[in-house]
């Protein structure tokens, strides 16, 4: 499971001590400083986005996207990239 910890924010109106915990991401509580085990991908996502948590193993949620499926007979091909080995050309030579 993800673990994610919210840091906190600074109250300058109380002395700099700000709220003991938040509600986040569909009201999930999390206490400040204290990791919250979290299963779910789009959470986790969130967080990391969010300067005010920290996120520890990312990778390990439920609902992860996996890589999509082949659902044909053949195997799947990635596309060739074709790489132009001179990409200017002077074309009055």
């Amino acid at each position: 499971m993800a673990k994610l910890t919210w840091t906190g924010e600074d109250d300058l109106h109380n002395g700099g001590a700000g709220p003991s915990f938040t509600h986040a991401f569909g009201m999930t509580k999390f206490p400040k400083g204290e990791a919250v085990e979290v299963r779910q991908h789009a959470i986790v996502q969130k967080a990391l986005s969010n300067p005010f948590f920290e996120v520890e193993d990312e990778d390990e949620v439920d609902d992860a996207p996996q890589a999509p499926k082949n659902r044909g007979g053949r195997p799947r091909k990635e596309p060739e990239v074709i790489k132009d080995p001179d990409p200017i050309k002077d074309s009055d030579s």
